[in-house]
């Protein structure tokens, strides 16, 4: 594969490419080598731009670089449509008219309307001439050849193979969000490491080197060499080469390792940083307004918040009601709980010290442009931090249960409208407004009496209780165990017993959730179901109340977090029959088949022995046994969806599409979708897909369990058992009766099940920063219910 680099103008129309066998020599002082980026003919689409002068030419490509009407200088890699690995100008863009010079002082200088916009700073220090090396740095050489200037020195945002990175240079990756004008993401070398920021939030991670004896140093350099970022003091493990490699700091923070493929197109082959840093340390994880908890991201409350994008809740969160400045009088603030700005750390440099929460709380309100207020009191005083968060600015959430801060957000009271219908309906109905408020406060004591009684008349319904027992049973709900979409569990005690509290959280959108879920598990009673204590319905406060389970969930046990213990064969397969017997009950000897749609690890909790329960039922859907199918929207957790989901026609089989996926993320250890695998494999099931067809199934078991592979056979047996619950034809799935008599012995399985588990349109080679699919690695999972 030829690697060929190119020094050129880029824009939305058009790249200019420079051959890198020319050199160009600076022509004496009087008579500068320049070229005027000029716009020809436009044909199909595209536009004929030219550079000319002297003998060189360039010539003219279509390129897309994010610019309007505007372009960067630019070096790209593989051609002039390839990646950019280098720009000059990139947050100062020129227009069309700009001048590229080479001075016969030796000055590379970059003019817009008689305006300097960047230059190599050059100038009178012999620089000879001008050439592009084929490792794609930019060079300025003196009369013996010997280096001036170099662009490998002055790195934008990616780094090529063979760079460097030195103390005093950083790359830099400006947000997506044309919002934030002012917030980057940098990878700067230090003398003892790599250190990893992002501004203005002030988070800040270091990455040492693996020899520990390096000596911490005021300058270092950090090669990017085949095989190790950090080159001879290793900081990170990359894959070996086989074409030419480049990494790139992206707007996300995360720093992807690139290699070229025959086609001259990337492919990705590394998230870097992710080997080392969890999704949610990464301050961008979901975006604006967003919570990110164990991977995954909700809004701090459906009450107030919902998601940008539904399928992309690493998009971050939007307000449900918008701020008129005009009606400020009308504004009010509405406490979020268990919410804290992104990092203390970052929140103590941004905040205002000495306010009262009163006066913080107040400043927000007469500050229109204000959305949000965080405010942390300080030790043994009533004064503290205050910060004032606005849409302009990066509105970061953190989960928190220590109760150290105090969130508010800003909503709109009253709308203008309203207001107006009610100022002209009360002087209206002057005559009768005593009748009304008589009228009204009767029909709204029934409202609250037959909303009471809804739950009352549940049957078979367990305990309820009141919302001040459970709060006292919590020790006001201090002991946090989890964060889900629809809200936090507790742990807590009732007498002897222990017991977990889900409060919802987001009352609007939890109430028919809440709803099902008693009524689902209140009436089952099921060895491998969740046992339901009680619930509380009082108010804008739903809570569920169930047996405390020590072990937790499943994920916390199969996806490797504790390396010092891994589960046997034995318990593993005694995890899958538990889950399968509850769902053939769930499906076939309930009075209506009860869908749960929420099949996954994060809702199969263990008791002390190991012994699995479903949970979470919040999602569950009743089906009566006359119907085949029923229409719902789109819900569950994302990795774990059917591929039925995308006509919205579900059945029972839906679950046992997730409960394969469980299945084989239980074999093999790791999860469905994982983003800190080598680009091929971060689709555990397409991957699953491409070992089944050519017979290498095997290779996917969990390696780090020896008791596993003296199983093999068994193990084989069931992952075959597996690939039969993912077949992309729901028809073609077997019942669930079916699965736990086979997983118990008295069933066998004799078809081999059709190696086709995922949809076409998501087998294809996608790339992982533009995979949106359900199927395909995604950038977060979502969490319960939406």
């Amino acid at each position: 594969m030829a690697l060929l680099f190119f020094l050129g103008f880029c824009s939305p129309h058009s790249i200019l490419a420079l051959p890198s066998s020319v050199p160009v020599v600076p022509q004496p002082k009087f008579n500068p080598n320049f070229w005027i980026i000029t716009t020809m003919q436009r044909a199909e689409g595209s536009s004929n731009t030219s550079i000319g002068q002297g003998d060189t030419t360039f010539l003219p490509v279509l390129h897309n670089s994010g610019f309007f009407h505007s372009y960067i200088l630019v070096i790209a890699l593989s051609g002039p449509q390839g990646p950019i690995v280098w720009s000059a100008n990139p947050d100062n863009p020129v227009s069309q008219n700009a001048i590229l010079t080479f001075t016969g002082e030796g000055d590379l200088l970059l003019q817009d309307g008689g305006t300097l916009i960047w230059s190599t700073a050059t100038k009178n220090k012999s620089v000879a001439g001008m050439r592009l090396d084929l490792s794609g740095n930019l060079v300025l050489f003196d009369q013996n050849s010997s280096l001036v200037w170099q662009s490998f020195d002055h790195p934008t945002d990616t780094l090529v193979m063979g760079q460097s990175l030195c103390s005093g240079t950083k790359l830099s990756a400006k947000l997506s969000n044309p919002k934030w004008l002012s917030s980057r993401f940098y990878l700067s070398a230090e003398g003892n490491g790599l250190r990893h920021y992002f501004e203005p939030a002030a988070y800040t991670q270091l990455f040492h080197p693996t020899a520990t004896s390096t000596p911490t140093t005021s300058s270092a350099c950090y090669a990017f060499a085949n095989g190790s970022l950090g080159f001879p003091d290793k900081i990170f493990s990359l894959p070996s080469a086989s074409s030419l490699q480049f990494m790139r700091l992206e707007s996300d923070g995360h720093l992807r390792l690139y290699e070229m493929q025959e086609q001259n197109s990337p492919r990705m082959l590394l998230d870097v940083l992710s080997t080392v840093v969890a999704f949610c340390d990464y301050p961008l994880a979901c975006g604006d307004y967003g919570v990110c908890n164990s991977g995954q991201c909700s809004c701090p409350s459906f009450s107030t918040f919902r998601f940008q994008n539904e399928r992309l809740p690493g998009s971050g969160c939007i307000p449900l009601s918008g701020i008129s400045c005009e009606h400020a009088h009308d504004h009010k603030l509405i406490p979020l709980n268990n919410i804290s700005y992104f990092s203390n750390s970052s929140f103590s440099k941004l905040a205002a010290s000495g306010y009262s929460e009163y006066d913080c709380k107040q400043s927000c309100l007469m500050n229109c442009s204000c959305q949000v207020v965080i405010f942390q009191n300080d030790s043994g005083t009533d004064v503290g931090h205050c910060l004032l968060l606005s849409e302009k600015m990066l509105i970061l959430f953190a989960d928190d249960s220590s109760n150290h801060f105090s969130a508010f957000v800003k909503i709109q009271d009253s709308p203008p409208e309203k207001r107006m219908v009610i100022i002209v309906a009360s002087c209206t109905a002057a005559g009768f407004s005593l009748m009304t408020i008589f009228v009204c406060a009767v029909i709204w004591k029934r409202r609250k009496k037959d909303e009471e009684l809804l739950f009352d008349v549940i049957l078979g319904t367990p305990k309820r209780f009141s919302f001040d027992e459970l709060k006292v049973a919590t020790s006001n709900f201090s002991m946090k165990l989890g964060h889900g979409g629809f809200g936090s569990v507790f742990k807590g005690r009732i007498g002897k017993e222990t017991i977990a509290v889900k409060r919802l959280e987001g009352v609007e959108q939890g109430t028919e959730e809440f709803l099902a879920e008693v009524k689902t598990i209140g009436r089952m009673h099921h060895r491998n179901l969740v046992r339901l204590v009680g619930f509380c319905a009082e108010k804008s406060h739903k809570l569920l109340v169930y047996g405390y389970l020590s072990n937790g969930s499943l994920d916390k046990w199969i996806f490797h977090t504790s390396p010092v213990f891994t589960l046997s064969w034995r318990t593993r397969r005694n995890i899958i029959i538990a889950v399968a017997r509850g769902l053939a009950f769930l499906h076939e000897e309930c009075k209506e088949k009860i869908a749960h749609l929420d099949i996954k690890p994060q809702n199969i909790l263990l008791d002390d022995e190991f012994n699995a329960k479903l949970s979470d039922f919040g999602l569950s859907k009743m089906i009566n046994r006359d119907q085949s199918k029923v229409m719902t929207r789109m819900r569950g957790t994302r990795g774990y969806l059917a591929p039925e989901w995308l006509g919205s026609k579900i059945t029972e089989k839906a679950d046992i599409y997730s409960f394969g996926i469980v299945m084989i993320e239980i074999i093999c250890g790791r999860e469905n979708l994982d983003e800190s695998q080598p680009e091929g494999s971060v689709h555990l099931i397409s991957l699953l897909q491409e070992k089944a067809r050519s017979g290498q199934v095997s290779d996917l078991v969990d390696s780090s369990s020896n008791d596993m592979k003296s199983h093999m056979e068994e193990v084989m047996q069931t992952m075959k058992l597996a690939m039969w619950c993912l077949q992309v034809d729901s028809c073609a799935r077997p019942l669930m009766s079916t699965v736990a008599k086979v997983l118990e012995g008295v069933k066998s399985l004799d078809a081999t099940p059709d190696c086709t588990f995922v949809p076409n349109f998501a087998s294809s080679n996608i790339g992982v920063a533009e995979s949106r699919s359900s199927y395909v690695p995604s950038e977060s999972h979502l969490s319960g219910p939406r």
